[in-house]
């Protein structure tokens, strides 16, 4: 009787190698932190996901340098039902000098109603220092809405690296969306009535140009018309925004 040979039936799905833990070793200290503060800085949960896959990563992740730069976009402005772990978390990212977490505490402190906290207002500007993108805009807006001339210098100043970096329209949004989860009116800011454009009657700038001021996004901002009637259509969102 001939032998009967007998075929392993092929598999169409791909084999995936484990990644080597010892591949990961064998890397430098500082490239594992630039690795995880550059994918973090993105995503808490991808922090997550790297701690949960290699121990070095989660070595890593304790220092303090890499809680100041993960991103805390996944957690709710105000905590409405807070555990444990995510009050611990915060606790320990606040500590380290957090960017994200400075712009929350001044933002929440500066806006609490029914009075609001003056205090707020230099954690915004620390984190506006940082390069926090929605710090810069709230805190040049606020500086905008004074009557102190220096103030106001100071305010275009920032909004107009905001303007120049392009990212207006979708820093706006983000600070629309904050805005949403408080109440509104709390006396600390207050109505300039005196536009940083000194000839609106006769201005043939950006007031004429625009119209209705229609913004979809960034590229429809003219950065060669004039610019003080561009501010002052801006300061009339953030009163909208602010009930002021």
């Amino acid at each position: 009787m001939a032998p009967t040979i007998s075929f392993k039936k092929k598999s169409n799905k791909k084999q995936h190698a484990l990644p080597s833990s010892s591949s990961i070793q064998s890397l430098p200290r500082d490239l594992l932190l630039d690795m995880l503060i550059s994918v973090t800085s993105q995503s808490f949960v991808d922090l997550y996901s790297m701690k949960l896959c290699c121990r070095d990563f989660l070595q890593v992740e304790e220092e303090n340098y890499v809680l100041q730069k993960v991103s805390l976009n996944q957690f709710p402005l105000i905590q409405w039902f807070p555990n444990k772990k995510e009050l611990s978390f915060l606790a320990r990212c606040k500590e380290s000098g957090n960017i994200e977490s400075l712009f929350r505490e001044g933002f929440l402190k500066y806006f609490s109603y029914p009075n609001g906290d003056i205090g707020g207002l230099e954690r915004l500007k620390t984190s506006a220092q940082k390069g926090h993108k929605e710090a810069i805009y709230i805190y040049g807006m606020i500086m905008l809405c004074s009557k102190d001339y220096e103030s106001r210098k100071e305010g275009l100043k920032h909004m107009r690296s905001l303007r120049m970096s392009k990212c207006i329209m979708i820093t706006r949004k983000k600070v629309q969306y904050l805005a949403s989860s408080l109440w509104k009116n709390n006396g600390l800011l207050a109505r300039n009535q005196t536009p940083l454009c000194d000839s609106k009657d006769t201005c043939k700038g950006w007031r004429v140009k625009k119209g209705k001021w229609l913004l979809f996004d960034d590229e429809d901002d003219d950065i060669e018309s004039c610019e003080a009637c561009r501010w002052d259509h801006e300061l009339e969102f953030f009163y909208k925004l602010f009930n002021v």
